[in-house]
């Protein structure tokens, strides 16, 4: 084998070792840089950590923010951070710290982890690693879990709510899926009303109506938050204001119309008839 020949040999066993590491090794598309204390108070606030909150922390490093949310918001927390030296970082500071007993941390990938149990889940990720893990946060959290993206938020979703502290932090809740056609029951003291309701959703945005033998009614103020579905059908010359909360296959509440603060209070009732595809 000539010399030429012998280098070339060794460069392909070179590159294709380092093709066959890339491949073995965990993607890591995000730097490690820590948040810096008053950055992980402004998620937490955000979020509205409470007692009973179960926080995941995507990406934790040295667990600053999963520690914080114990220690100075009665959380429990959970960390999931792929490099094993950050996490034995993580559970030392922890300890430090005394909670240790309500907070854990797992070695692994952010991408794979099980999540579905988190109340609130925060995240310092760029912006490849956020649309990746989008469609994990919608399928598996409930919806109300809130999230809270440290700078990097999502493309195509709107934030709930944008602050500016220094850094940019987005809130986004979870929405319950409204999406379809529904049989809408309305009860007042005349008896109970029917209604064909329709609605489309993308994320947190609704809209859509109601059919009824005398035509079309546009539903007015669509929202959904978490759970909690609103929306305002005209109807008879009157305006009824639809409140309550989702279910799989169930939407009832409270509807309330008439004039001036002291309004009439009836309830209402829907049951899924099918459902379409987000869009």
């Amino acid at each position: 084998m000539t010399r030429a020949a012998q280098l070339f040999a060794a460069l392909a066993l070179a590159a294709f070792s380092a093709l066959a590491g890339a491949a073995a090794t965990p993607d890591i598309p995000t730097p490690y840089v820590p948040s810096t204390d008053l950055n992980v108070d402004e998620m937490l606030r955000l979020a509205q950590v409470r007692p009973g909150d179960l926080v995941y922390d995507l990406g934790s490093g040295d667990g600053r923010i999963v520690i914080a949310a114990a220690r100075d918001w009665g959380a429990r927390g959970v960390g999931v951070e792929l490099d094993s030296k950050l996490v034995a970082q993580s559970r030392e500071r922890a300890q430090q710290e005394g909670v240790a007993d309500r907070v854990s941390f797992q070695q692994g990938d952010v991408l794979k982890a099980p999540i579905g149990d988190a109340t609130v889940v925060t995240m310092y990720l760029l912006t490849p690693l956020v649309e990746r893990l989008k469609p994990r946060l919608l399928a598996e959290l409930k919806p109300g879990t809130r999230i809270v993206a440290h700078e990097y938020g999502f493309s195509d979703w709107k934030a709930d709510r944008h602050v500016q502290v220094s850094k940019n932090f987005y809130l986004y809740v979870v929405p319950a899926s409204v999406a379809g056609k529904w049989k809408l029951a309305l009860t007042l003291p005349a008896g109970v009303r029917e209604y064909d309701l329709e609605l489309t959703q993308r994320y947190q945005d609704v809209k859509g109506g109601a059919r009824v033998a005398g035509g079309y009614l546009p539903a007015f103020e669509p929202r959904i938050t978490g759970e909690r579905v609103a929306f305002v059908l005209v109807d008879d010359n009157a305006t009824y204001r639809f409140e309550g909360r989702v279910s799989t296959h169930l939407m009832e509440g409270v509807v309330r119309w008439g004039p001036g603060p002291r309004q009439q209070e009836g309830t209402w009732r829907a049951v899924r008839a099918t459902a379409v595809t987000e869009g």
